[in-house]
């Protein structure tokens, strides 16, 4: 048996996006339902036999904890996901939330499994449906979220129906020069500004990669600069939580374009006295060691935040699609998108 496992969140998204502009006759968004149910009819397409099972978000109540702790001892700024300002939302994405539970009820007419465990994102439900259902057959999950890639396995694949793209463990692995599971400790190193997660500073996804290809994971990158430059801190001892001066300087220091160069110092900071050092000019780092060796706590949370969940337990069993036709058309007539039909006869199963 082979199975498709959508992100839902991320398809529901983009096709409230992909088709904003329509409406049903008194003026109901109606984009999220057209684009999500052709997006289904071309899936069913492209893998008829497949079981189908939408996944959809939860909070995730480990990442939220996690964050929250490290925001209270001052190792980084703010939490998971809290620069995503609910007031600021562009138009498609309130037409999203709003729609939502009246697509899930669609959804359900169609006769789609569909699963959601609220103190768990959509990405943890699937890593661990795929860790199990990869021993049975072949394992798809639809999505252009890049976070999947970790899942990448012999038996799992992604489908990015945005970019019409498949990508396998082998296309990916030749493509970067890395496996899979290492894809987790690239995000530790570069961070992730969706979601909020903070890495080293200045640091991106090319500096990581190259740093995860020679050394393996985030450790042994840490562990080697350690070895490079572990002597200067001792030569130059970090700067004390009640030195007042000497942190306010490292604070105000100014890039050439006028910016803060060290935004997101902390007190009791590592690395902070080779820092003044470097600003001064009387030693000499690569400023990306010296990011990485000031930065260094946020990584193991980091890689956490990053690392999906695979192992929920009690994980149902995927029905078989119940399509039920009548009722579906009823919900077809309300949206205005009867279009669609004649193409969904391919769910009565």
């Amino acid at each position: 048996m082979d199975y498709l496992l959508i992100d839902s969140n991320n398809l529901a998204i983009r096709a409230a996006f992909a088709n904003s502009e329509l409406r049903n006759g008194t003026g109901v968004p109606s984009g999220v339902h057209y684009g999500v149910l052709q997006s289904l009819v071309n899936l069913r397409n492209m893998y008829p036999k497949h079981k189908i099972l939408m996944i959809w978000d939860g909070t995730s109540a480990r990442r939220v904890a996690e964050a929250d702790a490290a925001v209270e001892k001052g190792l980084i700024p703010s939490g998971y996901k809290a620069n995503r300002e609910k007031d600021e939302q562009p138009q498609p994405l309130v037409d999203f939330r709003d729609q939502a539970p009246y697509l899930k009820k669609g959804l359900h007419q169609l006769g789609i499994p569909q699963v959601r465990y609220p103190e768990f994102e959509a990405d943890d439900v699937a890593a661990s449906y795929a860790k199990v259902l990869k021993e049975r057959g072949e394992v798809v999950i639809v999505t252009s979220d890049r976070d999947y890639y970790q899942l990448l396995d012999t038996n799992v694949t992604l489908w990015d129906g945005m970019k019409l793209k498949q990508t396998t463990q082998k296309s990916w692995t030749d493509e970067t020069g890395i496996d899979p599971p290492q894809h987790v400790d690239c995000g530790a190193l570069s961070g992730d500004t969706g979601d909020n997660i903070f890495g080293i500073p200045g640091w991106g996804d090319k500096t990581a990669l190259k740093e995860i290809k020679k050394h393996g994971n985030w450790k042994a990158v840490l562990d080697e600069y350690e070895k490079q430059f572990g002597k200067l801190r001792g030569q130059h001892p970090d700067i004390d939580i009640s030195d007042e001066a000497s942190f306010n300087t490292l604070a105000s220091v100014k890039t050439e374009k006028g910016k803060v160069k060290y935004p997101q110092i902390y007190r009791g900071i590592p690395y902070s006295g080779v820092a003044l050092a470097f600003e001064r000019k009387e030693v000499k780092i690569p400023k990306s060691a010296l990011m990485l060796l000031m930065f260094q706590d946020r990584l193991s949370l980091a890689y956490s935040l990053k690392k999906m969940d695979d192992d929920i337990s009690g994980l149902p069993e995927i029905p078989a699609l119940d399509f039920n036709a009548n009722r579906l058309r009823e919900y077809l007539d309300y949206y205005d998108i009867r279009s669609l039909d004649d193409e969904l006869e391919m769910f009565d199963v």
